[in-house]
């Protein structure tokens, strides 16, 4: 992490967060997107995480989370990020130090089914989204099959992109922000 004036933190969350909610925005009109636009962000909330710290990113993942859920028009997408994938790069690090890798990567996994659940029950039964089921009474089993797996693909994906980030892009950003 630079150290540097309160200021220049503050803008720079500010506007990767404009950024962010551009995203989320995209993720709420196009149905395509809704998913893909909180991955998005988690990559942004980290590098917010590398240049301001882990407290800039926690506040503007909070930001970002509530100006989502009453803002934009897809709730999944936002509860998506809000429950999941605003918050997992913050804690990731902290997620690794847990030896052995298997219980750390359990725990991880534990944390993302509680957050997909979570979001779920709150789009049923708080803001009365149905759950579309097009595959009967193992529907359910299914897509929390499919989840999974996306979720062991977005973490290895996740561990590559800020291994290049690391090599490649920090010290264009960290001389860019002095």
């Amino acid at each position: 992490m630079i150290y540097m004036k309160k200021t220049k933190p503050v803008a720079i969350c500010g506007l990767l967060a404009a950024m962010s909610l551009a995203l989320m925005f995209l993720g709420s009109v196009l149905w395509v997107f809704t998913y893909v636009a909180p991955l998005m962000c988690s990559l942004i909330i980290a590098i917010i995480c590398d240049v301001a710290g882990k407290k800039y990113a926690l506040i503007t993942f909070v930001a970002i989370s509530v100006i989502s859920v009453f803002f934009l028009p897809d709730k999944e997408c936002a509860l998506t990020y809000a429950f999941f994938f605003g918050y997992y790069t913050i804690i990731k690090d902290s997620l690794e130090k847990i030896k052995p890798k298997l219980f750390s990567f359990l725990v991880k996994l534990l944390i993302f089914n509680a957050g997909v659940v979570s979001s779920q029950a709150l789009l049923i039964y708080a803001f009365g989204i149905p759950l579309d089921n097009p595959w009967g009474k193992f529907g359910i089993v299914i897509l929390m099959a499919l989840a999974n797996a996306v979720f062991v693909a977005y973490e290895l994906m996740l561990s590559r992109l800020m291994m290049l980030y690391e090599v490649k892009y920090k010290s264009k950003v960290h001389k860019l922000l002095k």
